[in-house]
């Protein structure tokens, strides 16, 4: 029998879902300007490959993206916070 390999980092930092509601209120957003989505390579294109070629490093770096990527949205989410007149489910802020 073939072994099937595990990710251990699928769902490690995942603490939430997405609202139905909220897609019905921003199916009219028609914006353009949508900029990089960092999400996958905030670290990735920041770091030296020499780095990345380390199996046991670039894996660590992987793990640490998705906490990096966490810090970013709570700027985000305190943005909202701050601005009483956005709802506090609204996604698309810079």
């Amino acid at each position: 029998m073939a072994k099937e390999q595990i990710n251990l980092f699928d769902g490690l930092f995942s603490a939430g879902y997405e609202s139905i509601y909220d897609f019905q209120v921003q199916t009219a957003d028609n914006r353009k300007n949508l900029g990089h989505d960092f999400r996958t390579s905030i670290l990735t294109k920041s770091l030296s490959n020499a780095l990345l070629r380390n199996e046991y490093i670039g894996d660590f770096i992987i793990l640490l993206q998705d906490v990096i990527v966490k810090y970013v949205d709570a700027v985000t989410h305190l943005k909202i916070y701050k601005n009483y007149t956005v709802s506090k489910n609204y996604t698309k802020i810079r």
